[in-house]
């Protein structure tokens, strides 16, 4: 217990859905967010606040939805970056002052934690969620150059400012203890328990999905090209992608590969799914892939392992941490569509094989990666930082 016959105040900052429609999320980070808070709502003695900021509103929202107070802030919509977010972290502030919570817990390395540790307050958790180098060899413009440098110095800068943090990856904590940084927990990341029922009978056998953001970084050209290459020897393969557009021009850059390759028939972006949506695919899908330039804790590769799904994903970051090649999936080098191919090519031929990857990976995720599991852990983190600061 945190403080007999008192509630723990918690406010927790990270992007969270504005409305508290908790079936649609933006991306893994807000999935990872909406989790927490589904598991922390189990504990009567928390006082659940949701911090979050949003480019869709233009002035200050505050509600309460199934006992959880949510607070939205406008984002700031131009030269956030080169402000060091000096206005949104501004509003953070006011609303930490106003909740006075006991402890805050931020997600990610950027205005969420700059403001909560600039904010004075005693008791931060940190979740990193990514490291410095993540959209390394990822190309851009000039503006995009100035964009990153910014971003990596406001990285830099919380995690000077840092006292508690939690990596959900070992390849996380090598990156930070190398910085010489203080408390560090680890904490997987926790994955609904919608993913842990899909029924698998509802397979189809040469249907590959693709989840995460639609973007250079996550390999989606490195996909494309494997499946170009495959339609010569499976005339019904499907390849379908669920998720936002992030980047306007790489999504038109891709289209116009498509076209050109004559994939229209094979290729199907689905956009951003709610998590019924989500679900039906992973049921339909023989095979998920993740052919990611880089990455640290993918929520996608957790999914697919609760499924049961066989999975062909790139070697980098933190995911060798999560699949074990050969046993329950596949890695390969980034930027590899001849491995890729391959490999697809090699589980499509053998059901055995795809089932044998998906049973090992179930089995690895279902003690540790279900919500209760990880949110009692983190329950636990907050104690301590509450009762040691």
């Amino acid at each position: 217990m945190f403080n007999e016959g008192k509630k723990m105040k918690l406010a927790m900052m990270g992007t969270y859905p504005v409305d508290g429609n908790i079936n649609i999320v933006k991306g893994g980070l807000e999935a990872v967010v909406v989790n927490m808070v589904k598991g922390l709502a189990r504990y009567k003695d928390i006082e659940m606040h949701i911090i979050t900021a949003s480019h869709c509103i233009d002035r200050g929202q505050d509600m309460v939805l199934n006992g959880i107070n949510i607070h939205a802030v406008p984002l700031d919509r131009k030269l956030g970056n080169i402000t060091f977010y000096s206005n949104v972290i501004k509003r953070f502030n006011e609303k930490i002052k106003e909740i006075v919570p006991d402890v805050i817990h931020t997600h990610e390395l950027g205005y969420y934690t700059l403001a909560a540790l600039s904010s004075g307050h005693k008791r931060v958790v940190i979740s990193t969620h990514g490291i410095a180098n993540t959209n390394k060899g990822i190309s851009c413009d000039a503006i995009d150059k100035i964009r990153r440098y910014l971003r990596y110095r406001i990285y830099i800068k919380c995690l000077k400012m840092a006292e508690n943090i939690i990596v959900n990856s070992p390849y996380t904590r090598e990156y930070i203890l190398r910085l010489g940084k203080k408390k560090i927990y680890e904490l997987d990341n926790p994955v609904s328990d919608v993913f842990f029922n899909i029924n698998n009978k509802l397979e189809e056998e040469r249907r590959i999905l693709f989840v995460g953001h639609i973007c250079e970084a996550k390999g989606i050209m490195t996909s494309l090209q494997s499946i170009s290459t495959l339609k010569e020897i499976f005339k019904d393969i499907k390849f379908i992608l669920a998720g936002p557009i992030v980047d306007r021009n790489f999504y038109l850059h891709a289209i116009r590969y498509v076209e050109k390759n004559r994939l229209d028939n094979i290729v199907n972006f689905l956009g951003q799914l709610d998590e019924d949506r989500l679900k039906e695919e992973y049921n339909k899908a023989s095979i998920v892939i993740l052919p990611s330039n880089q990455d640290v804790a993918p929520l996608v590769v957790l999914q697919a392992m609760a499924a049961g799904k066989a999975i062909v994903a790139s070697n980098v970051g933190g995911i060798p941490y999560i699949i074990d090649d050969g046993i329950n999936g596949f890695l390969i080098p980034p930027k590899d569509h001849i491995a890729l191919a391959e490999k697809i090519s090699s589980l499509i031929g053998d059901a055995d094989l795809r089932r044998k990857f998906g049973d090992n990976a179930m089995k690895k995720v279902l003690g540790r990666n279900r919500i209760n599991i990880i949110t009692d852990k983190l329950y636990k983190i907050y104690e301590e930082v509450a009762n040691t600061c």
